[in-house]
C-alpha cells in the first residue's frame, strides 16, 4: 500500500469510526425517540400543537427540563394520565439510556475497536493476529517493521493499549464473526497466540474452517500438543516456552548465540553463532576449513560489509566476523580459535 493509499485508508477510517459507534447506542436511541414521539402524539392530539411545537414539548417532558407546560386546569383527565405514565418511564429510562450512551461514547477502546474493524473488513492480503498473550505485541511491532499490513485480534484491553490504534479488533478469536471482521478470509497468513492451547487450537481450527489455504503459525505453550495442532491444519508449530528455554540454555553454553533456528524442515534445532576474529588468533589467516565440524559457517563480514561468496579455502583475517550455524555445544572450540593468544591470562 503505497503513501497516498495509506492515507486515504486512514482518512475513511476514522470518517467510519463514529457510524460504527453509533451502531451500539443505536437501541438506546430507539428508545428516547420512541418515547419522544409518544408524548408529542400526546400533545398534538390534545393541545392540538403543530408536530414541531410537539416534539419540542415532547423532549421537555421527556428530559423533564419543564419548558412546556400547558395549564393543568385545561388539560383533559386522559391527558393527565398519558403523560404522567409518559413521565414516570421516561425519568427512569432517559436516566438510563443517557447513562449507556455516555458509557459507550467515552470508552476509547470501541472507538480502536471501530476503526479495526473497519480496516479489516476493507484489507487484502494482510497479516491477522489473533490471541491474547503478551507475545503479540512484539510480533505485531516485527510486522510494522517489515512494512507488513496487519490485523491484530484479541480480547485483552491491556494488550490492545499497547498496540497501534488502527489496527486492532477488541473481540474474541474464537468466535467466527470477529476473525471475519479481522479480514481472515482475505489475508494472506495468520498468527495464533492464545494464552491457553485449547483455546489456540480452536482459534486454528476454526480460521481453517473459515479460509482453509490460509498459511497458520501457531505459538504453543506445551510441546507435546504439536501433532494435534498439525493434524488441526497448522502450517508451523512451536513452543514459545521450549524456544526460550533453549535459546536461554544455548547462550548459557556460549556468549556468542545470534540467533535460533526452529526446527521447520527436518534439519533439526540449530542456533546462529557470531565470533569476532581477534588478531592474533588461531582463526586469523587460517582458512575456513579450520572451523570445527558440526558447524557450518554462513556469513563473512568484512569492512562492515556482508560477503556470503566463499568457499572452504577462503581465509579470514582478524577484526573480521564470522557467522555461523550449528550446534551450540560445538560453539565453545570456535571461540577459542577466534580468541586471541595474547590475550589469554596466564597460567
Amino acid at each position: 500500500m503505497n503513501r497516498w493509499n495509506k492515507l486515504l485508508f486512514k482518512l475513511l477510517e476514522n470518517l467510519a469510526a463514529p457510524y460504527s459507534i453509533l451502531s451500539r447506542v443505536l437501541p438506546q436511541l430507539i428508545i428516547l425517540a420512541v418515547i419522544v414521539y409518544l408524548s408529542s402524539a400526546v400533545y398534538v392530539y390534545y393541545q392540538h400543537l403543530d408536530w414541531i411545537s410537539a416534539v419540542y414539548a415532547g423532549v421537555s417532558l421527556v428530559t423533564t427540563i419543564g419548558l412546556y407546560s400547558p395549564n393543568l386546569n385545561t388539560m383533559p383527565t386522559s391527558e393527565k394520565v398519558y403523560l404522567i405514565v409518559i413521565m414516570a418511564t421516561a425519568v427512569a429510562t432517559y436516566a438510563s439510556v443517557f447513562t449507556g450512551i455516555v458509557s459507550v461514547l467515552s470508552k476509547r477502546y470501541l472507538w480502536v475497536d471501530a476503526r479495526g474493524r473497519w480496516r479489516g473488513s476493507h484489507m487484502r492480503g494482510h497479516v491477522v493476529i489473533a490471541g491474547n498473550s503478551i507475545e503479540i505485541v512484539e510480533a505485531a511491532k516485527k510486522l510494522e517493521s517489515l512494512g507488513e499490513e496487519y490485523v491484530v485480534l484479541t480480547n485483552n484491553q491491556d494488550l490492545a493499549s499497547k498496540l497501534g490504534r488502527d489496527r486492532v479488533i477488541i473481540g474474541d478469536p474464537t468466535h467466527d464473526e470477529d476473525l471475519k471482521a479481522a479480514g481472515i478470509q482475505r489475508a494472506k497468513s495468520a498468527m495464533v497466540m492464545m494464552n491457553e492451547d485449547n483455546e489456540s487450537l480452536l482459534v486454528t481450527l476454526r480460521i481453517q474452517r473459515l479460509n482453509p489455504p490460509l498459511r497458520v503459525v501457531v505459538g504453543i505453550k506445551e510441546d507435546t500438543m504439536r501433532d494435534v495442532f498439525e493434524t488441526a491444519g497448522a502450517d508451523l508449530v512451536f513452543s514459545i516456552r521450549r524456544m526460550a528455554g533453549r535459546i536461554m540454555a544455548s547462550a548459557a553454553i556460549s556468549g556468542n548465540i545470534g540467533g535460533y533456528m526452529l526446527d521447520a524442515s527436518g534439519i533439526g534445532e540449530m542456533s546462529i553463532g557470531v565470533f569476532n576474529v581477534e588478531p592474533g588468533s588461531e582463526m586469523d589467516g587460517s582458512p575456513l576449513s579450520r572451523i570445527p565440524e558440526g558447524i557450518i559457517p554462513i556469513l563473512i563480514v568484512r569492512d562492515g560489509k556482508l560477503n556470503p561468496y566463499f568457499t572452504r579455502e577462503t581465509k579470514v583475517s582478524g577484526g573480521e566476523i564470522i557467522v555461523v550455524l550449528g550446534d551450540p555445544k560445538n560453539f565453545t572450540k570456535l571461540k577459542e580459535i577466534t580468541r586471541s593468544r595474547v590475550s589469554e591470562p596466564p597460567l
